[in-house]
């Protein structure tokens, strides 16, 4: 029963790191560079000067992908948001891995203890 305590305890401890995880979003920042609508821009004739760089950033939802532009300026904020939705992400597997040793022995000794009764 020691070893079930650990894991609860390590369980809680898992949750409690969560709790502590700032804003979170799901999805990737890309840069990317246009051509203008402009027919006498320099960035029609030479891929180098096309505008830019401009920042997006890409998530899905329900299979649908939706892309927003983000300022410079915030995209490094932006990147911590996304930084902080993939530790959340491993905090909950590590979470899950925990709760499945637990119950796998919660039923043995269920087992064990029917097995007793005759």
């Amino acid at each position: 029963m020691q070893k079930i305590e650990k894991l609860q305890k390590d369980f809680y401890s898992l949750r409690e790191e969560i709790a502590s995880i700032g804003l979170f979003k799901k999805g990737s920042i890309s840069k990317c560079y246009q051509e203008c609508r402009s027919a006498g821009c320099r960035c029609h004739k030479d891929r180098k000067y096309r505008h830019g760089p401009y920042y997006l950033l890409t998530t899905k939802d329900k299979a649908k992908t939706k892309t927003f532009s983000v300022p410079r300026d915030m995209v490094p904020e932006i990147e911590g948001y996304i930084d902080n939705y993939h530790l959340l992400k491993s905090k909950l597997k590590l979470m899950e891995e925990v709760s499945e040793k637990i119950i796998k022995m919660k039923i043995a000794d269920y087992r064990e203890s029917t097995k007793d009764r005759g």
